[in-house]
């Protein structure tokens, strides 16, 4: 389909390019998809949708920008069809309509977890996260993945989004602060003192016949009690639970793209 070298891209095959730069930063795009999207089927979905939509348009790349954060760009935008916002959390809700604090809405659920709780509080982590993350304003939400899930710089944030880089540093100081502020107000996976403890809402979605959370797959149970992850600090916790592990491999990912590209 594209046969012709471009210069924006120094005489180089625009295909190859394309899947260097899928290739040197899949897990980063994945994590950074996941955690806009919030499940592994979709997430996989747009990752490839992104990479046919650049194949398909790689001749419109006119260098006024680098190639990846053209393609970072697309994978952003083909994101935004799963955008989902929430004003308030639900324990928000909640605790508002029963007129109780959180911390009394906690103290009144009393229940040990289970050995065979472990899969699930796992998934109810996960769903928790996502919801910090649906209570964040778009802009600050991306901002913020970009820079913890992709580690890119400001000028780079800047490129994808269009924005200046003094917009990238407001933007992201303010979406860090909410979700601190989030964390630090009610979760014990950052501070074991606080009420809102995973396995709790468990007992309380078993107890209001609410489908529990599944399909997540991201497993830190174990690496959230050792030492190292304790002495962190706040900001580097909250980095560290937002991190991902990709469902589908680099190497099947990438054998999948070059199969639908042989079917355009």
């Amino acid at each position: 389909m594209i046969n012709n070298m471009t210069s924006n891209l120094n005489n180089k095959d625009p295909i190859a390019e394309l899947e260097r730069v899928f290739n040197e930063s899949y897990e980063k795009l994945y994590a950074c998809a996941y955690r806009m999207i919030g499940n592994h089927q979709d997430t996989e979905d747009v990752l490839q949708n992104s990479f046919l939509k650049a194949y398909k348009n790689i001749e419109k790349f006119r260098g006024e920008s680098k190639l990846y954060t053209w393609i970072y760009r697309i994978v952003i935008n083909e994101s935004y069809r799963y955008f989902e916002y929430m004003e308030k959390l639900p324990l928000t809700r909640i605790t508002e309509n029963s007129g109780i604090s959180e911390k009394e809405f906690f103290a009144d659920i009393e229940y040990t977890p289970h050995y065979d709780d472990n899969l699930i509080i796992e998934e109810m982590r996960e769903k928790c996260l996502q919801g910090f993350l649906k209570c964040m304003p778009k802009n600050q939400r991306v901002c913020f993945l970009l820079k913890t899930c992709m580690e890119l710089k400001n000028q780079d944030i800047a490129e994808i989004l269009d924005m200046s880089v003094e917009n990238v540093k407001v933007t992201l100081h303010r979406g860090r602060r909410k979700l601190q502020e989030m964390f630090e107000m009610r979760c014990s996976l950052v501070n074991p003192e606080k009420p809102c403890k995973c396995y709790l809402w468990i007992k309380f979605m078993r107890d209001h016949n609410m489908e529990l959370p599944a399909g997540h797959y991201q497993v830190k149970t174990e690496e959230l009690k050792k030492e190292y992850f304790r002495k962190l600090s706040l900001l580097r916790k909250i980095d560290y639970l937002y991190t991902v592990e990709a469902r589908c491999t680099k190497d099947v990912f990438i054998n999948r793209l070059k199969e639908a590209v042989k079917n355009l």
